[in-house]
Protein backbone atom coordinates (compact mmCIF):
# COMPACT_ATOMS: atom_id res chain seq x y z
CA UNK A 1 0.00 0.00 0.00
CA UNK A 2 1.23 3.43 -0.74
CA UNK A 3 0.30 7.00 -1.27
CA UNK A 4 -0.59 8.57 -4.60
CA UNK A 5 2.14 11.04 -5.52
CA UNK A 6 -0.33 13.18 -7.48
CA UNK A 7 -3.42 13.56 -5.31
CA UNK A 8 -1.87 12.51 -1.96
CA UNK A 9 -4.45 9.81 -1.17
CA UNK A 10 -2.93 7.35 1.29
CA UNK A 11 -3.48 3.64 1.78
CA UNK A 12 -4.32 2.91 -1.85
CA UNK A 13 -2.80 0.63 -4.42
CA UNK A 14 -0.56 2.59 -6.76
CA UNK A 15 0.93 1.97 -10.16
CA UNK A 16 3.87 3.61 -11.87
CA UNK A 17 2.42 6.02 -14.42
CA UNK A 18 4.30 8.22 -16.86
CA UNK A 19 3.67 11.90 -16.10
CA UNK A 20 5.69 14.27 -18.28
CA UNK A 21 9.15 12.71 -18.28
CA UNK A 22 8.84 11.03 -14.89
CA UNK A 23 7.24 7.92 -13.52
CA UNK A 24 5.11 8.60 -10.44
CA UNK A 25 3.21 6.20 -8.21
CA UNK A 26 -0.43 7.11 -8.94
CA UNK A 27 -3.77 5.74 -7.75
CA UNK A 28 -6.25 4.32 -10.25
CA UNK A 29 -8.44 7.44 -9.88
CA UNK A 30 -5.67 9.77 -11.06
CA UNK A 31 -4.67 7.38 -13.84
CA UNK A 32 -8.24 7.22 -15.14
CA UNK A 33 -9.09 10.91 -14.76
CA UNK A 34 -5.86 12.18 -16.32
CA UNK A 35 -5.49 9.45 -18.95
CA UNK A 36 -1.98 8.51 -17.78
CA UNK A 37 0.03 5.69 -19.33
CA UNK A 38 0.85 2.91 -16.84
CA UNK A 39 4.46 1.73 -16.91
CA UNK A 40 4.72 -2.05 -17.12
CA UNK A 41 7.29 -3.55 -14.75
CA UNK A 42 8.39 -7.15 -14.97
CA UNK A 43 7.43 -9.17 -11.93
CA UNK A 44 9.67 -11.69 -10.29
CA UNK A 45 8.27 -15.18 -9.84
CA UNK A 46 9.97 -17.07 -7.07
CA UNK A 47 9.99 -20.85 -7.45
CA UNK A 48 10.68 -22.00 -3.92
CA UNK A 49 9.43 -25.37 -2.71
CA UNK A 50 10.62 -25.08 0.90
CA UNK A 51 8.26 -23.57 3.42
CA UNK A 52 9.52 -20.60 5.38
CA UNK A 53 7.75 -18.40 7.84
CA UNK A 54 7.60 -14.67 7.17
CA UNK A 55 6.30 -13.98 10.67
CA UNK A 56 8.80 -11.88 12.63
CA UNK A 57 8.69 -9.05 15.09
CA UNK A 58 7.65 -8.20 18.61
CA UNK A 59 3.98 -9.10 18.20
CA UNK A 60 2.29 -12.41 18.77
CA UNK A 61 3.70 -14.98 16.38
CA UNK A 62 1.44 -15.64 13.42
CA UNK A 63 -0.89 -12.68 13.94
CA UNK A 64 0.59 -9.82 11.94
CA UNK A 65 3.57 -10.04 9.62
CA UNK A 66 3.93 -6.25 9.54
CA UNK A 67 4.89 -5.83 13.21
CA UNK A 68 8.62 -5.34 12.64
CA UNK A 69 8.29 -2.84 9.77
CA UNK A 70 11.26 -4.44 8.01
CA UNK A 71 9.03 -5.22 5.04
CA UNK A 72 5.92 -3.63 3.64
CA UNK A 73 3.36 -4.53 1.03
CA UNK A 74 4.59 -3.63 -2.44
CA UNK A 75 2.75 -0.73 -4.06
CA UNK A 76 2.18 -2.82 -7.18
CA UNK A 77 0.98 -5.92 -5.33
CA UNK A 78 -2.16 -6.06 -7.49
CA UNK A 79 -0.04 -6.21 -10.67
CA UNK A 80 2.16 -8.89 -9.16
CA UNK A 81 -0.88 -10.99 -8.30
CA UNK A 82 -2.41 -10.58 -11.75
CA UNK A 83 0.87 -11.22 -13.59
CA UNK A 84 1.69 -14.22 -11.39
CA UNK A 85 -1.74 -15.71 -12.06
CA UNK A 86 -1.34 -15.22 -15.81
CA UNK A 87 2.18 -16.71 -15.81
CA UNK A 88 0.80 -19.80 -14.06
CA UNK A 89 -1.98 -19.93 -16.68
CA UNK A 90 -4.75 -19.75 -14.10
CA UNK A 91 -8.09 -18.00 -14.31
CA UNK A 92 -9.42 -16.04 -11.35
CA UNK A 93 -11.79 -18.92 -10.63
CA UNK A 94 -8.93 -21.45 -10.60
CA UNK A 95 -6.88 -19.30 -8.25
CA UNK A 96 -9.85 -18.81 -5.92
CA UNK A 97 -10.40 -22.58 -5.78
CA UNK A 98 -6.71 -23.32 -5.09
CA UNK A 99 -6.60 -20.69 -2.32
CA UNK A 100 -10.01 -21.69 -0.93
CA UNK A 101 -11.36 -18.12 -1.08
CA UNK A 102 -14.22 -16.45 -2.93
CA UNK A 103 -13.57 -15.08 -6.40
CA UNK A 104 -14.47 -11.59 -5.13
CA UNK A 105 -11.33 -11.66 -2.96
CA UNK A 106 -9.21 -12.30 -6.07
CA UNK A 107 -10.98 -9.58 -8.06
CA UNK A 108 -10.65 -6.99 -5.29
CA UNK A 109 -6.96 -7.77 -4.79
CA UNK A 110 -6.26 -7.46 -8.53
CA UNK A 111 -8.08 -4.10 -8.52
CA UNK A 112 -5.81 -2.75 -5.77
CA UNK A 113 -7.82 -3.34 -2.59
CA UNK A 114 -5.55 -4.60 0.17
CA UNK A 115 -6.51 -8.07 1.40
CA UNK A 116 -5.85 -9.39 4.90
CA UNK A 117 -2.35 -10.60 5.77
CA UNK A 118 -3.45 -14.25 5.80
CA UNK A 119 -4.85 -13.85 2.27
CA UNK A 120 -1.62 -12.21 1.11
CA UNK A 121 0.28 -15.24 2.38
CA UNK A 122 -2.09 -17.50 0.42
CA UNK A 123 -1.38 -15.47 -2.74
CA UNK A 124 2.37 -15.80 -2.22
CA UNK A 125 2.11 -19.53 -1.63
CA UNK A 126 -0.30 -20.28 -4.50
CA UNK A 127 1.51 -18.15 -7.10
CA UNK A 128 5.09 -18.47 -5.87
CA UNK A 129 5.57 -14.69 -5.80
CA UNK A 130 6.74 -12.14 -3.26
CA UNK A 131 4.28 -9.37 -2.40
CA UNK A 132 6.40 -7.69 0.27
CA UNK A 133 9.38 -5.42 -0.28
CA UNK A 134 11.96 -3.90 2.03
CA UNK A 135 10.51 -0.93 3.88
CA UNK A 136 11.68 2.48 2.66
CA UNK A 137 11.74 5.32 5.19
CA UNK A 138 9.02 7.78 4.17
CA UNK A 139 11.20 10.81 4.92
CA UNK A 140 13.65 9.90 2.14
CA UNK A 141 11.15 9.67 -0.71
CA UNK A 142 11.80 12.21 -3.47
CA UNK A 143 9.99 12.79 -6.74
CA UNK A 144 12.27 13.87 -9.58
CA UNK A 145 12.37 13.85 -13.34
CA UNK A 146 15.23 12.67 -15.55
CA UNK A 147 16.85 16.10 -15.75
CA UNK A 148 19.01 17.50 -12.96
CA UNK A 149 16.36 19.96 -11.74
CA UNK A 150 13.79 18.76 -9.21
CA UNK A 151 10.17 18.37 -10.21
CA UNK A 152 7.24 19.20 -7.98
CA UNK A 153 3.74 17.78 -8.06
CA UNK A 154 2.39 21.09 -9.33
CA UNK A 155 4.83 20.85 -12.29
CA UNK A 156 3.41 17.43 -13.11
CA UNK A 157 -0.15 18.73 -12.79
CA UNK A 158 0.60 21.64 -15.11
CA UNK A 159 2.06 19.33 -17.75
CA UNK A 160 -0.94 17.00 -17.57
CA UNK A 161 -3.50 19.84 -17.56
CA UNK A 162 -1.87 21.38 -20.65
CA UNK A 163 -2.39 18.10 -22.51
CA UNK A 164 -6.06 17.75 -21.60
CA UNK A 165 -8.58 18.65 -24.26
CA UNK A 166 -10.55 21.85 -23.79
CA UNK A 167 -14.24 21.51 -24.55
CA UNK A 168 -15.93 24.32 -26.44
CA UNK A 169 -18.56 26.16 -24.45
CA UNK A 170 -22.11 25.26 -25.36
CA UNK A 171 -24.30 27.95 -26.78
CA UNK A 172 -27.19 28.62 -24.46
CA UNK A 173 -30.39 28.08 -26.34
CA UNK A 174 -34.02 28.07 -25.51
CA UNK A 175 -35.19 25.06 -23.54
CA UNK A 176 -38.30 23.30 -24.67
CA UNK A 177 -41.36 23.75 -22.52
CA UNK A 178 -40.10 26.90 -20.83
CA UNK A 179 -41.83 30.19 -21.42
CA UNK A 180 -39.75 33.22 -22.35
CA UNK A 181 -41.85 35.59 -20.32
CA UNK A 182 -41.55 33.62 -17.10
CA UNK A 183 -44.45 32.21 -15.18
CA UNK A 184 -47.94 32.53 -16.56
CA UNK A 185 -50.58 34.30 -14.64
CA UNK A 186 -54.25 33.48 -14.75
CA UNK A 187 -56.62 36.30 -15.59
Amino acid sequence: MGACELCGKEGVGTRGAKVSQSVLECCSGCIASMGLVVEQRPTKVIHNNEQTSLVTGKGVSGIDIMTKDATELAGDFHSRISDGRKIKGMSQEDLARSMNVKIGVIQKAENGNRPMDSTLEKFEKALGISLFVEAIPRSNTMVANESSSQMTISDAKNVVSNKTRKRPEKKKGRRFGVSRSGSRSRR
